[in-house]
């Protein structure tokens, strides 16, 4: 594997939950611990699986990091290789992103996903899944109530449908907040979704305006858009619902969704979850959701929409370590649609870059122009501008990670 580094930049340390006081170390200590007791609870699971998953839970956060012992599955051979460094480390030790993607993984071993057994090929994280696409159809509603006039302004003109598809991508930005892993629960209530003025306050950098107009002014040529989805549920649906602008426009003509290979960090889309809301939502009360279901069916059945998945987006890999073949395969997107808070974490390194470091400069590596889409979960930005990061230590000690704020940055 060809590895890409960002040019003229030197590359900082990787987040570790060693920083004490970090979000870091409270998702190894208490968040990850607690999605694991959510796993154990919610199955029906074997005595062994039910001890691994103990085990796994009573390990962290000081418990050493061994190898997986699965080794018939499918990335085996590849996480011998991620391990091996970090051996006999604890999870605070390693690098954060790698110790994340690693706990996830550890519970795909736990409930024998990848093994002959009851366990194969089960999403342990079902339950909840099923629970957030419950509420998808009325979170639709709004949008969908929209699309009728939106698809008829977007073929009348290439400047509406531009305006159009950047108030989309502020509609779907907060999409994002339908994230498991980070609320689960009504304990676990997700920030509120800023409305009218709030949302520009709470857009930390927004060039929704540059992404569409770039998009739009393209030559007329097969224009390709990806995908890189993070969570199901009702994020999911906003973006079915940007699907079907751009491929209803006719401004695009294929679109690519890529997906997880198996299930993680709890609400992370499979292609089988995209199937299962596609389904789901053919059944809606509303017919305004109904109809969008069976568009999206139209695009899936002409593939004009098709789904891929790669074991990239399930590594604790950065975006500059991308497999040339995934590389030369985004390298024919015209652009790239990059969702989340992992995401966005993997293509910056899950590094201490300051943060007002140009975003262009870090993602230089990129194979296509890409916007990311991205609600603030973690430690780690760029592309704020000089001053920005004490207002907001003086408006939100937490604004960081608490998931009141976005960014939607584009990259050409």
């Amino acid at each position: 594997m060809s590895k890409l580094t960002p040019p003229s930049l030197p590359i900082p340390e990787p987040l570790r939950g060693a920083e004490h006081g970090s979000f870091a170390e409270k998702t190894l200590s208490v968040r990850m611990p607690n999605i694991g007791r959510l796993v154990l609870d919610s199955g029906d699971w074997s005595r062994e699986t039910t001890g691994a998953l103990r085990d796994l839970i009573e390990g962290m956060p000081h418990g050493l990091i061994r190898p997986l012992q699965d080794d018939g599955a499918p990335d085996a051979g590849d996480w011998e290789r991620y391990l091996a460094p970090y051996l006999g480390q604890n999870w605070l030790q390693i690098p954060w992103f790698f110790a994340e993607t690693y706990f996830f993984r550890r519970v795909l071993e736990a409930t024998g996903c990848f093994r002959p057994g009851a366990g194969r090929g089960v999403d342990p994280y079902a339950t909840l899944k099923r629970q957030g696409m419950a509420a998808t159809p009325d979170g639709l509603r709004p949008l969908c109530a929209q699309m009728d006039s939106l698809r008829a302004s977007s073929r009348s003109s290439s400047e509406q449908a531009e305006g159009i598809f950047a108030h989309l991508l502020h509609m779907a930005i907060w999409g994002n907040q339908a994230d498991l892993s980070m609320w689960w629960s009504a304990e676990h209530e997700r920030p509120a979704r800023p409305e009218g003025d709030d949302q520009e306050e709470h857009l930390l950098v927004d060039d929704a305006a540059q992404a569409s107009r770039y998009l739009f002014s393209l030559p007329e040529q097969p224009l390709r858009v990806d995908f890189i989805l993070d969570n199901g549920g009702l994020e999911l649906g906003y973006d079915l619902a940007l699907v079907d602008l751009l491929l209803g426009s006719g401004r695009v003509h294929t679109i690519w969704f890529h997906v997880k290979p198996y299930p993680t960090y709890v609400s992370d889309v499979t292609a089988q979850d995209v199937m299962d809301t596609v389904d789901f939502l053919a059944d809606a009360e509303d017919p305004c959701v109904r109809e969008l279901s069976h568009r999206v069916q139209g695009y899936l059945s002409d593939r004009i929409l098709r789904l891929r998945h790669d074991y990239f987006w399930t590594s604790p890999l950065s975006g500059w370590e991308m497999p040339s073949a995934l590389r030369q395969d985004l390298n024919q997107s015209n652009l790239i649609i990059s969702k989340g808070d992992a995401n966005y974490r993997r293509w910056l390194g899950d590094r201490h870059w300051p943060f007002t470091t140009p975003i262009r400069q870090v993602l230089a590596y990129l194979p296509a122009p890409l916007v990311a889409l991205r609600v603030l979960k973690s430690e780690v930005i760029v592309g704020l501008r000089p001053g920005q990061t004490e207002k907001m230590y003086q408006t939100d000690t937490q604004w960081l990670f608490d998931g009141r704020y976005g960014v939607i940055q584009f990259v050409a």
